[in-house]
């Protein structure tokens, strides 16, 4: 089950805390606020079905040819999309524990599921021994979620160069690189060209805090796969408020918020071991925690909703996953826990 169900509890009328959902905690920006009302009357037409506009826009992000992008409603929906591309009964791994959409949309195509357990939660040369002619894609999520561990980039270069090799093909999900301190660094979109063999999705929905537009972004210099993605794909599939969301955030730099949340990243990591909560050393604006007993269901009674991480493969009821939220709100999150284990 995902995070980001604050909608869903509020309906009760109680006032909630989401930590569940790994965004922005410092909002909307605010000239996008503005640009989002100025727009509102956009939604009486159609979307302009050229996308020329955003698609320069990402190509001088991240230098890449126009042609190898692919637009989506979210990132989640290109995940299954792009499982459609190949034929149903494929054979798909996933490190694990790993984003539950992965396997859902593997599912959708009735696809074979290979897992591989993380020794330590990470991935290391393991992963050879599993990876053979008989996998067709692989999944690599970098950083990885609920971990926030990166792979490190000399062995990714060396499992890319295998999965070619074996004609597997790899898809990179990088949608919270963006969280990451000097992130791009760890990117793979300078490798897209020399290997045909793999697929770089982001999103942009959680760094700009817009979860509720969608919108995210394939890139792939695979001409099949890109073919295949556009004949499945619907006309006016981005909206006109999303498109402007998109459009404003590509050319923003998130330097100073990235720096300010990953402050507050380990602020709060050390007030949560001092209270004997392990905490995993996430890259990302978010953190895996771990307590001998399962605390998700009491801090929701206090109006505080975290990711219980019972549901992902390779963990337990002891494990919960919160994102990084505002000084003042971590502080409730970390008084919160402190009242419970007290009793």
């Amino acid at each position: 089950m995902h995070g980001g169900r604050f909608l869903e509890y509020a309906k009760t009328g109680k006032r909630f805390i989401d930590f569940s959902a790994s965004i922005n905690p410092y909002g909307l920006d605010s000239n996008l606020k503005k640009i989002l009302t100025d727009s509102i009357l956009t939604l009486e037409h159609y979307p302009n079905g050229d996308y020329s506009e955003i698609n320069d826009i990402i190509s001088k992000k991240h230098n890449v040819d126009t042609g190898d992008i692919y637009l989506g409603n979210g990132a989640n929906s290109i995940i299954f999309r792009l499982f459609q591309t190949f034929k149903n009964g494929i054979n798909i791994c996933i490190p694990v524990p790993s984003f539950e959409s992965y396997r859902l949309a593997a599912e959708s195509i009735d696809a074979n599921l290979i897992y591989y357990n993380m020794p330590n939660l990470h991935i290391n040369e393991d992963i050879f021994n599993i990876l053979s002619e008989n996998i067709d894609i692989l999944v690599l999520t970098n950083p990885n979620n609920p971990t926030g561990f990166i792979v490190e980039n000399k062995l990714l270069h060396k499992i890319i160069k295998y999965c070619k090799q074996k004609d597997i093909f790899v898809l990179i999900d990088e949608c919270f690189l963006e969280f990451v301190e000097n992130g791009e660094n760890y990117s793979m979109c300078d490798k897209l060209s020399t290997f045909e063999n793999i697929a770089i999705l982001r999103s942009l929905t959680k760094l700009y805090a817009f979860p509720g537009l969608r919108f995210g972004y394939l890139l792939t210099h695979n001409d099949m796969i890109m073919n295949k993605l556009k004949k499945l794909t619907p006309s006016w599939e981005i909206n006109t408020l999303a498109l402007e969301a998109a459009k404003y955030s590509l050319t923003q730099n998130m330097d100073h918020v990235v720096e300010s949340i990953q402050k507050e990243k380990t602020v709060l990591a050390n007030k949560l071991e001092d209270l004997g909560i392990v905490t995993f050393n996430s890259e990302a604006n978010f953190l895996l925690c771990k307590y001998k007993k399962n605390l998700s269901k009491e801090l929701l009674t206090y109006g505080i909703i975290v990711r219980d991480c019972s549901d992902f493969i390779g963990l337990d009821n002891t494990y919960f996953r919160v994102a990084v939220k505002t000084e003042a709100e971590n502080k409730i999150l970390v008084d919160t826990i402190h009242k419970i284990l007290r009793g």
